[in-house]
């Protein structure tokens, strides 16, 4: 790109920016434009500011409801933020910036790019909200410049509820991952004979922890050469989410080896056999794909965006989604497999990360994205 421009990256917490637009922020600094971060403020902040990335802090954005008034508010001070930093075109990521943003990207002559990353539970369940999420979407996708998301099924829900032009539309798999950090290089040799499963997500219904649980309760009935590992905290926000009284039963009855939030999950994915996550519905599973980088085998479900992830036998296995009985037999023919083909298996996983979900090629596929709409 000749010219420089202005770009906004816009999510709902400083926390999306930092993990999983940082990559595409670096390399937008490196073509020479101008990038500001534009969130509600949170623990990460300072990190942004750390890799000399402006921000700035979304005072009005709630994640969850709508209130009317409070969306005029967020339009406004959108509609301020991208005025006063003279943006040409922002990056968004998340819901209300989807929309708000791009009602207020409408108002400033702001060219908009926006990513659809996943549908949540409002969206998908039947109701008032999801009737109000619908419309929201179809008017703002209405003024939208271009509209992407992470799988087919997504694009594809969109399109058949008309709530937006295919034209605009585009799949891009996933956020990113930098190979050179979630790399196998990372972990050390294993030592013992023990085979570690490890699920990694926010403990709600929706991500499949019911049926982790359920898988790794009966399995250890049979064997106890097998551990099962959760790294997650509750989302209390969020109506799925499981109760806290659960999750002591878990550990109390050594049912799972729980670790709470890390900001680093590759010691826990290095410490693993393989990484499962049995979800509902995802956009394209960050999880999977940190562990796929790490050569790790991973076990999903045949939900959309899961099996976009991960190649059956090839790179991981999948399994019907919430169905314990499926994948608790997909857990135990992972503990009979002969170590070689385990291997071979972790190779494919990290050819996958490199070749399809990489922050290189995704990266490359927003610079092109802006140089056409530029």
């Amino acid at each position: 790109m000749t010219k420089t421009l202005n770009i906004g990256i816009v999510a709902n917490t400083a926390f999306n920016i930092y993990n999983f637009r940082l990559g595409l922020i670096k390399a937008l600094l490196q073509e020479g434009h101008h990038v500001f971060a534009i969130a509600p403020a949170d623990n990460y902040v300072d990190l942004l500011k750390e890799n000399n990335i402006h921000f700035t802090e979304v005072k009005h954005l709630s994640r969850k409801g709508t209130n009317p008034i409070n969306d005029l508010k967020l339009v406004n001070e959108f509609r301020n933020i991208y005025k006063k930093n003279k943006l040409d075109v922002v990056l968004q990521y998340t819901i209300k910036p989807n929309i708000y943003g791009t009602f207020a990207a409408k108002l400033t002559g702001t060219k908009t790019i926006c990513t659809v990353t996943g549908l949540g539970y409002t969206f998908l369940n039947q109701g008032i909200a999801s009737k109000v999420a619908h419309r929201l979407y179809r008017f703002a996708f209405s003024f939208a410049d271009k509209v992407l998301f992470q799988n087919s099924d997504d694009l594809q829900t969109f399109i058949e509820n008309h709530l937006v032009d295919k034209n605009k539309t585009q799949i891009v798999p996933g956020s990113g991952i930098d190979t050179e950090i979630f790399s196998p290089n990372f972990c050390i040799t294993k030592q013992d004979d023990i085979i570690r499963f490890l699920m990694i997500g926010r403990l709600l219904k929706d991500k499949g922890v019911y049926e982790y649980i359920e898988a790794a309760k009966n399995i250890l009935q049979k064997n106890k050469q097998v551990e099962f590992h959760l790294l997650g905290e509750i989302d209390n926000q969020n109506p799925t989410a499981i109760k806290k009284e659960e999750l002591e039963s878990w550990i109390t009855d050594g049912i799972i080896d729980y670790h709470e939030h890390s900001k680093d999950t590759r010691p826990f994915i290095c410490n693993a056999d393989c990484v499962v996550l049995p979800s509902y519905r995802e956009g394209m599973p960050r999880v999977i794909l940190e562990g796929l980088a790490m050569g790790k085998p991973c076990i999903t479900t045949d939900a959309p965006g899961c099996k976009d992830a991960v190649i059956d036998g090839e790179s991981g296995f999948i399994c019907k989604t919430a169905d314990v009985a499926s994948l608790q037999q997909i857990l135990e023919r992972f503990i009979l497999l002969d170590i070689e083909y385990k291997n071979r298996i972790g190779i494919n996983a990290r050819k996958r990360a490199e070749y399809t979900f990489s922050m290189k090629h995704i990266t490359a596929i927003y610079l092109e994205i802006l140089r056409k709409l530029h």
